[in-house]
């Protein structure tokens, strides 16, 4: 037999064994509905507005909720949540698709892990308040699947096995980590004082120039898109609940070192930089807004401050040049004080 021949026939048998094992052969699975199908079906307009977590293998259980400014977590601490990881999570039971749906009776449950459901998801949505508890359980030997169930319902199915991944979260995950959760467009001036140097800049128009010390001078978009770049990569390393922000060791009650910012709008942020944790390569600090301290990452700071001492280096050299330039009588851009270019 040729060799092109017996490989068709391989691929043909090893389909149908994946066909035949996908299908099933048990009376439990016979007949059951195969179409794909939703996991959270919702009425245009319907979003989720609230989630619950308990995990049973992390032990953590945590709730969030939706209101007009975002996310927030709600247990077992009341925090600002990440966006964009509470959004994926709402997103993956709205997108998802169940397949390979069957009934189960109400000892067979351990079969798939439901002895002790490895994820309970309990979903709220704006038009049905009345919560619903989605289940998670083992993993299916068919690719990368998991078994799930609605609590009070008969009917299992598999889900991809990403919406477990999607799920199992720690808290320290789905709190808010941005030292800066600001529209950046809406940014009009930054404030630096570390280490002895104060800096500030403010924006008029799409013109960024240096104010203090007082150059007056513009600086390059390609400047402050690494400044913008580096106050946006600040985070918090650890939020130390519980630790009283006024005690001194924490070095937070002057304020002498801190950054800052403010918005078109009129808002502004500023974080308040205390003592250094060298053990932690940190530095105690915490938000003017709120009563918590945190630890901030050591070398994120260290980068923020020298980008805005190589900008103002360059900007005060660019100044230099300018004056030296007119006192010699020569046009900044290489023609003659008050005149023209040679033709």
């Amino acid at each position: 037999m040729k060799l092109s021949k017996t490989l068709f026939l391989i691929f043909l048998l090893a389909g149908l064994l994946a066909y035949h094992f996908w299908t099933g052969k048990s009376s439990r699975e016979a007949g059951a509905g195969l179409a794909p199908v939703k996991l959270l079906a919702l009425p245009p307009g319907d979003f989720v507005t609230a989630l619950e977590i308990e995990n049973e293998v992390s032990k953590e259980n945590m709730s969030l909720v939706r209101d007009e400014s975002g996310w927030r977590l709600e247990s077992p601490i009341s925090s600002p949540a990440e966006n964009f990881l509470a959004e994926g999570m709402a997103s993956a039971l709205t997108m998802s698709q169940t397949a390979k749906r069957f009934t189960v009776e109400d000892e067979k449950w351990k079969e798939f892990g439901f002895d002790e459901a490895q994820l309970r998801i309990g979903i709220e949505t704006r038009d049905n308040p009345a919560r619903r508890t989605l289940l998670l359980g083992g993993e299916s030997p068919v690719s990368r699947l998991v078994y799930a169930r609605w609590e009070g319902e008969k009917e299992c199915f598999l889900v991809a096995s990403e919406i477990k991944a999607a799920f199992d979260r720690t808290v320290y995950s789905l709190r808010q980590k941005k030292i800066f959760p600001l529209n950046w467009d809406q940014v009009t001036w930054l404030e630096a004082q570390m280490e002895g140097r104060r800096y500030r800049l403010a924006r008029e128009g799409e013109t960024w120039r240096w104010l203090e010390p007082p150059l007056g001078a513009e600086i390059s978009a390609e400047k402050i898109l690494d400044l913008i770049y580096a106050f946006r990569s600040l985070y918090v390393k650890e939020f130390l609940d519980g630790v009283d922000p006024a005690k001194r060791k924490l070095g937070l009650g002057k304020g002498e070192n801190y950054l800052a910012l403010g918005e078109k709008s009129g808002g502004s942020e500023k974080l308040i930089l205390g003592s250094a944790v060298r053990e932690k390569d940190a530095f105690y600090a915490r938000r003017a807004s709120e009563d918590l301290a945190v630890l901030v990452s050591r070398e994120n700071l260290r980068s923020l401050l020298e980008a805005l001492d190589v900008t103002f280096h360059e900007v005060q050299t660019n100044v230099d040049s300018g004056k030296s330039e007119a006192g010699s009588g020569k046009n900044p851009k290489g023609g003659p004080k008050g005149g023209k270019r040679p033709g």
